[in-house]
């Protein structure tokens, strides 16, 4: 029996059944790209203490008046101790404590030396050139929130905060099998029946950044095989995702061997184009994705309905797509009653336009390596001309 949803169901089925991934402590050293299990204080203040922006000369602007000359009795280079200004001006350079009784801080360019002693000639007021203990963190205040993914600048605050170990959500372990006789990995020699095995990168690509990925290998239109591979996957990982025969074929074994593995099967098809094979349903907690084989309708079914919810399981709070809005440059076919995906490339001039790939044929592969973007033609619009607006998605 095959079981048909609508786009909006589909998600709706799949990411009532996403859960997320425990926690593991790492260091930061190996935390770019990770996702935050919890929120992240400030263990103390930024600055710690008052402190120099330049290199220049701290001063106590309380009853002088300029011109003012003063004389040099001290200096205070980053890191040493607070000093005490009693009198005149202490050197300081760029992140120097600032000296207990000075209230301002003078850029070496705006004095003139002469001798022991500084010239100011212009005003400086209260303040001037001072970083404040806290201004820019305060000891308890959150600084990244949990399901931020760190990327190198975020490490860095962490870093600067004096976190060292941190907790992050455990990777999403994937497993992916790639079915079909005709299936050749790029390496084999290709004979006129057969097709590459392009859609195991499509994948890899896309799932890289937030899961730990085992491929399975190709396998060919052999059940009793096929069932055991799958069986292995499913157990070994968190989500189990299969590329080709998920249609109705007569060597279309994908929906059989989900139920053979205990596959509690949800839904079959979608009312989306391409793509509207996809078979998707749960063992406990672990999910399966029963893509198509056409590159085009794997890439758009994995965009839409597998990414998303490989980020919610990773931990990310955001892990929606956000969809925006262009101007269509042409004409673009669409049929009322389904949701169509097509292809083509966003330009941002004057304004953001979209244009349709030379073809939107599902096998045609170069057509996705040429485009940047999947504008979305909802069920109840259908042909949109050229000026219309449409929503589209970058991949």
């Amino acid at each position: 029996m095959f079981i048909k949803v609508t786009r909006n169901e589909a998600k709706e089925i799949i990411d009532s059944l996403t859960s997320q991934k425990y926690y593991e402590t790492i260091t930061i050293d190996e935390a770019e790209g990770r996702v935050l299990f919890e929120d992240m204080k400030a263990k103390f203040n930024i600055p710690e203490s008052d402190k120099s922006a330049v290199d220049g000369y701290a001063i106590n602007v309380d009853n002088l008046t300029f011109p003012a000359k003063l004389k040099i009795i001290d200096e205070a280079p980053a890191g040493e101790a607070q000093k005490e200004l009693k009198e005149g001006a202490i050197f300081i350079m760029t992140g120097g404590v600032v000296p207990k009784g000075a209230n301002a801080v003078v850029r070496i360019e705006d004095v003139e030396k002469d001798g022991d002693y500084i010239v100011i000639k212009k005003p400086v007021k209260k303040g001037d050139l001072i970083n404040f203990e806290g201004e820019e963190v305060k000891t308890g205040d959150v600084v990244l929130k949990k399901g931020e993914i760190l990327d190198y600048k975020k490490v860095a605050l962490l870093a600067n905060l004096g976190h060292y170990q941190i907790k992050v959500f455990k990777k999403v372990k994937i497993g992916i099998v790639v079915t079909g006789s005709e299936v050749k990995e790029p390496f084999e020699a290709l004979d006129k029946a057969g097709v590459k095995n392009s859609n195991l990168y499509i994948l890899k690509g896309l799932l890289k950044p937030y899961a730990d990925i085992t491929y399975y290998g190709k396998l060919p239109d052999n059940l009793d095989e096929m069932i055991k591979v799958f069986k292995n996957a499913i157990e070994e990982n968190d989500i189990l995702i299969s590329s080709g025969g998920a249609s109705k074929g007569k060597y279309d074994f994908t929906k059989e061997i989900a139920k053979q593995i205990g596959v509690d099967i949800k839904f079959t098809t979608t009312n989306i184009r391409p793509g509207r094979p996809l078979i998707f349903g749960n063992k406990d907690k672990k999910l399966f994705f029963g893509l198509p084989g056409y590159p085009a309708a794997l890439l758009v079914n994995a965009v839409e309905f597998l990414i998303p919810y490989v980020k919610k399981a990773a931990g990310i709070v955001n892990y929606q797509n956000e969809y925006k809005k262009a101007v269509l440059t042409t004409k673009t076919k669409a049929k009322e009653g389904r949701v169509d995906f097509i292809r083509g490339n966003i330009e941002c001039d004057e304004k953001v336009t979209f244009t349709a790939a030379y073809t939107q044929q599902t096998s045609n592969y170069l057509s996705i390596a040429l485009s940047n973007a999947l504008a979305v033609i909802d069920e109840n619009e259908g042909t949109k001309e050229a000026g219309e607006i449409v929503e589209y998605i970058l991949i």
